[in-house]
């Protein structure tokens, strides 16, 4: 009994952890209705329609969808029509109007398994209840009495996106239809695009939804909406900065009839979904105008503004000579000090990670941090892909200690005061100030050194280490130390 308990429990521990991982969300945009989004309402014939993404914020589990901005929007086109109303967007068989934009699951049986979302597990992502697809109509009943056993070109339908973007999925529904003792199926080859794209099949409800790199078809012998003979699933137009994709829509049949049905035809629905994201980079610094051999703290952020998880992600930010790495700090991932480069991998949706670097300030001048970001999604605005930040950095910050309060020191010998007080009795002065060269004393008086203009230091030919001066221009007690004068700055030693 024991060794049975023991097993059911590792079992249960595995099962947790397996539910765990698929847990994961990975955000992406997809065809759906949401209040404050503008989609197709109403029904058609019409031959154009354009419809916003929205964001599906826990693909590929669930349908919880979100307004996304900056609008990705994409337009229908239906052109080159070889017959009156060959193809039309919002039409059924018999002349019925019917929305433009119906659920998937409007015409025919697809499951939801028959689809793929854009970075969604096979068969995962796509809710034939909840996404929505234009709906596309070849009305075969303009073929009349042209054989019934022919392939007959239809119509263009141009597929035009408002930006760039990459490796847009086709989500196609119900492809195929019979009527009466006809089957019939629609069909897509690639006429054009504006980038080089092949097409390949993610998923489908069966052998017969036949996918090659030019064309989606049913290949079914005898096509139906319904069943084995029905086709339908998602298919990856493979792409980069795809603006716009234009198909040749072909309709087929089966010979089961003698001629063309009035009011004939095979009404499917198209639906895509697409991953983009946007990242962002900042730079921080804590001292905007820091002197040389302070140490400065930069602080570098990556963020994902979404929609999509990213990865690959990598910033670049490579110190200038003006600065000396002493260490570095990711949130995430690796930095490398020699090449500036700041592998972070995957960053995810609404995720921020932050790189710190402290570094010594090397020479006078002005040194830009310059930082980029980039990753493996298409980025809607890379506006926010780069940041620069430029501190002034003076001179050498002279510093200053605290007077010596740990150790007695040695007699100050020589003062001069303003008191009347003096020698070895009464107040011991000047001997109680200790390790002084010399000692002023006054409570009327003040110590006035030599006061000169910045452009007046040059003209101290030969200065030494150690003297001093007060700069009127920037007011401030200068000075002289490593061939350069220098305010009193820094509290602190290097």
């Amino acid at each position: 009994m024991k060794i049975y308990t023991f097993k059911s429990m590792v079992m249960l521990s595995l099962g947790t952890f397996f539910i765990s991982l698929q847990a994961q969300t990975s955000p992406n945009l997809e065809f759906a209705v949401h209040s404050g989004v503008q989609n197709p309402q109403g029904n058609g014939p019409v031959y154009t329609a354009s419809v916003n993404f929205v964001k599906n914020v826990d693909n590929p589990s669930g349908t919880s969808y979100a307004i996304y901005h900056p609008d990705l929007k994409v337009d229908f086109a239906l052109s080159n029509q070889q017959y009156s109303s060959a193809v039309i967007m919002g039409y059924n068989i018999n002349n019925t109007s019917i929305p433009v934009f119906p659920k998937i699951n409007y015409i025919g049986s697809p499951n939801n398994s028959d689809f793929t979302a854009s970075g969604a597990p096979t068969g995962k992502g796509i809710n034939v209840k909840t996404n929505n697809g234009v709906s596309l109509f070849y009305n075969t009943s303009v073929l009349g009495g042209k054989s019934t056993l022919g392939v007959y070109q239809m119509a263009d339908l141009t597929i035009n996106f408002n930006r760039p973007v990459d490796n847009p999925v086709l989500h196609i529904g119900a492809m195929g239809a019979f009527q009466d003792q006809m089957g019939m199926a629609g069909g897509f080859d690639f006429v054009d695009a504006n980038v080089p794209v092949s097409f390949t099949r993610l998923s489908g409800s069966n052998a017969n939804f036949s996918v090659t790199a030019t064309s989606m078809k049913n290949s079914s012998t005898h096509p139906n909406d319904v069943g084995y003979e029905s086709a339908s699933g998602s298919v990856l137009i493979k792409g980069k900065g795809i603006t716009y994709i234009k198909l040749r829509m072909s309709v087929r049949g089966d010979g089961g009839e003698a001629s063309w049905k009035v009011g004939s035809g095979d009404l499917i629905t198209m639906g895509i979904s697409v991953l983009e994201s946007d990242l962002a980079i900042t730079n921080a610094i804590d001292k905007s105008s820091p002197h040389i051999n302070d140490i400065v703290t930069l602080t570098i952020k990556a963020k994902n503004n979404g929609v999509s998880n990213n990865t690959g992600v990598v910033v670049s930010s490579l110190l200038p000579d003006g600065y000396l790495v002493i260490n570095a700090s990711a949130g995430s991932g690796s930095y490398d000090t020699n090449t500036g480069l700041w592998n972070i991998g995957v960053l995810n949706d609404n995720e921020e990670k932050v790189l710190v670097i402290h570094a010594k300030v090397k020479n006078v001048g002005f040194y830009t941090v310059n930082s980029s970001i980039s990753g493996e999604l298409r980025d809607p605005q890379e506006g926010n892909n780069t940041a620069s930040i430029t501190p002034m950095i003076s001179g050498k910050g002279v510093c200053y200690n605290d007077p010596n309060i740990n150790s007695v020191g040695t007699d100050s010998k020589f003062g001069i005061t303003l008191l009347k007080r003096a020698g070895i009795t009464g107040d011991n002065w000047p001997m109680i100030r200790k390790s002084a060269h010399m000692v002023l004393e006054s409570d009327t008086k003040g110590f006035v050194i030599t006061r000169m203009a910045k452009s007046d230091l040059n003209k101290i030919v030969v200065p030494v280490e150690g003297m001093m001066v007060y700069d009127t221009t920037d007011k401030c007690l200068k000075i002289y130390s490593d061939d350069l004068w220098s305010c009193f700055s820094t509290p602190t030693c290097p």
